[in-house]
């Protein structure tokens, strides 16, 4: 991307930004013609910080073992780095650099054309030098963490003269929820050639990095918030706070003990976790015991090497009874192969096989698309065989935070997990022994988590995380995946040898559009189960809702059939649907259109819905396209989800099987979001 272009009035704007600062740096006189940002920031540094505009380079600059120190310490540079690499690499920044600045005005890194990069260095423009308007005057960056808004600094308007003969354009970087800058992206070229596109570029780097930021801190959060449900079976008062200190989530115990202050743990737990936080000592538990409160214990929870927050544990009196000691529920399977309705052919075939399936012990693989009813299989093979009476234990793998798997399905001793029960806890091995462990979307297990499995498969053990004692488990494993493990293998994201022993018998759910009719019979099911939801009766299909349904390409399968019928009951002014009631597009065979192939200026139908279109270089944009094809049916099961839940984002994916993270982000690949009311 060009960030430059032809000289225009440039020249001319350069003289007149000349005789006004020349006007006010050596008359003495007001700025006259000069937007109020730069006018301010020219008074901050003749009259607050005394700049004298005569210097050659900033003076303050962090020797390297500094400068790597504050570069390692700084979260919101390691999110940006990848960002700034990749903006660099696509924009070709000819004639140009682009600069990270952290929130005190020192740079951390620079990118770009190698001879700008050499030029600026001549005035110390390189990391380790704060550019701050307390030590550098009026300049992109300072005045863009000072005025705490996105600017360019053109050419005189710099307040140092050494500074003039460039131009910056910078924009802020903030966190969730703070209003001063964490950082700032700075674009700088030489005036000749930079052009007011380049304040654009800044701001859209900025916005991508908050972005990040933005996805961290709710990953971040929600690896709290688990660890706190992993531990909330305890008696005890336990109140989950992130990184900065905030309570995010705090159990029946801590409200009826009223520990908490106006929402906050009081001053003498704050002072305590701030210390704990400054400290270099492992992520261990430990017990504190103020002179002027209750002891409590502080466990904290690390997430990719970083401390991400803490679980803070006050220990129940000795009289509370403990939720701990109540016998551990054995969850059960709900259905059985009577409740998979259909004649299909394919479905027939997978049913023949999960009877077979179900007169042995082996280890099953269930592949199909998200929606087709995989764990209706799971369940039913499991009530179908000899471990009907046994526990029936569901794990979605893609759900649970990576630090976190291998506890939660192989359980860990006391002191070992942050924010852990203080007795240990049973993994979901365990509480599958003698039944059967549904491992949903088994294709997202990480590496580790995978190498603990192939372990347990084989030795028929597990060995809890923190504990060195073997516990025998007999569990049968139905896997769940929709994606091709072969892929995921070829991709080296999932081990071969850990796919050999699931892969034993293989079950092929089939899309509903491979069905045939088994899509008007899962429709009038459906229809009758909604009449109770939505508290009506006599509802039936018109035949053009019949056809629309059997012509539609369901993307979401069998939960989206459910959705579409349940709402098309709860809003239908008849009792009779049409197939103007079910929403759906119909959408012709050989010609699958994206929201982008719509006519210019169109309206999405979903009056709730904002469809950005595809960007050029998208798996969208190519029309015809299998990943067209496939982006626009992954489009339309979103929006039929979010449309029968209401927009209700745990809801939908709840319904749709996947983590509220992976809907966020199957969401942006889409292009949807919510229109804002009354747009």
């Amino acid at each position: 991307m060009r960030l430059f272009g032809t000289p225009g009035t440039r020249l001319e704007r350069r003289r007149l930004v000349d005789r006004a600062w020349q006007r006010y740096v050596q008359d003495g006189l007001e700025p006259a013609g000069m937007s109020e940002e730069i006018s301010s920031s020219w008074r901050r540094a003749r009259e607050s910080y005394q700049i004298d505009p005569a210097i050659k380079r900033p003076e303050r600059i962090l020797p390297p073992d500094a400068l790597a120190e504050r570069c390692d310490g700084d979260a919101v540079f390691a999110l940006a780095s990848p960002i700034l690499r990749d903006f660099a690499g696509r924009l070709g920044l000819t004639g140009h650099v682009l600069a990270y600045f952290d929130g005190d005005g020192w740079m951390l890194s620079i990118d770009g054309d190698r001879r700008v990069v050499d030029l600026v260095e001549g005035i110390n423009f390189r990391p380790g030098a704060n550019w701050s308007e307390e030590y550098a005057g009026t300049n992109g960056p300072g005045t863009a963490l000072a005025s705490g808004k996105a600017i360019e600094v053109f050419a005189s308007e710099h307040f140092v003269a050494a500074w003039q003969p460039w131009s910056c354009a910078a924009a802020p970087v903030r966190r969730l929820n703070q209003s001063a800058p964490a950082a700032v992206i700075d674009i700088t070229g030489p005036w000749e050639v930079q052009r007011r596109q380049a304040i654009l570029v800044a701001k859209a780097i900025a916005r991508a990095v908050e972005e990040r930021l933005r996805a961290a801190v709710c990953i971040r959060d929600e690896v709290v918030k688990y660890a706190f449900r992993a531990a909330h079976e305890s008696g005890d008062a336990l109140v989950a706070v992130d990184a900065r200190g905030q309570v995010i989530a705090a159990n029946d115990a801590a409200t009826r003990r009223r520990i908490l202050d106006a929402g906050a743990l009081p001053a003498a737990i704050r002072v305590a976790l701030s210390r704990a936080a400054r400290s270099q000592l492992p992520a261990a538990p430990v017990r504190v015991e103020p002179p002027d409160g209750p002891a409590f214990i502080t466990s904290p929870v690390e997430y990719e090497g970083s401390r991400v927050g803490t679980i803070v544990r006050i220990p129940a009196p000795a009289s509370a009874p403990s939720r701990a000691s109540r016998a551990r529920t054995r969850p059960s399977a709900r259905y059985d192969l009577g409740r998979i309705l259909g004649s299909s052919a394919p479905l027939r075939r997978a049913v023949e096989l999960a009877r077979t399936a179900a007169r042995n012990q082996l280890p099953v693989v269930l592949s199909g698309e998200s929606g087709t009813g995989k764990e209706l299989f799971a369940q039913a093979i499991h009530a179908a065989s000899d471990r009907q009476g046994g526990p029936f234990v569901a794990v979605n793998c893609g759900s649970i935070p990576a630090q976190l798997v291998e506890a939660e399905l192989f359980g860990y001793e006391s002191g070992t997990f942050t924010g852990a029960r203080r007795e240990g806890n049973a993994g979901k091995f365990e509480d599958a022994d003698g039944g059967t462990l549904f491992l949903d979307e088994v294709s997202e297990l990480p590496p580790q988590a995978q190498t603990a499995l192939l372990r347990v498969l084989q030795e028929k053990e597990v060995v809890r995380l923190g504990g060195s004692t073997p516990i025998a488990v007999d569990v049968r494993i139905v896997a769940a995946t929709n994606k091709p493990l072969e892929e995921e293998i070829a991709a080296r994201r999932f081990r071969r040898d850990l796919h050999y022993r699931l892969n034993v018998l293989s079950i092929a759910v089939p899309p509903l559009r491979d069905r045939g009719d088994d899509v008007e019979l899962l429709a009038q099911v459906f229809l009758a189960e909604a009449e109770g939801e939505v508290s009506r009766r006599g509802l039936s299909l018109g035949e053009d809702a019949i056809a629309t349904l059997k012509a539609h390409r369901w993307p979401g399968n069998v939960r989206e059939l459910r959705n579409v019928i349940l709402r098309a009951a709860a809003v239908a002014p008849r009792p009779r649907i049409t197939a103007s009631d079910l929403l759906l597009d119909r959408v012709e065979p050989d010609a699958p259109a994206a929201p982008a192939s719509r006519g210019a200026g169109a309206e999405p139908p979903a009056d709730r819905v904002v469809v950005r279109p595809s960007a050029p270089d998208s798996p969208g944009a190519s029309r015809g396209t299998l990943r067209a094809t496939v982006l626009h049916s992954e489009r339309e099961a979103l929006l039929a989800a979010l449309e029968a839940c209401a927009w209700n984002y745990a809801r939908a994916a709840q319904q749709l099987g996947v983590s509220r993270m992976t809907l966020y982000r199957r969401l942006s690949r889409c292009g949807i979001a919510r229109r804002p009311e009354g747009a």
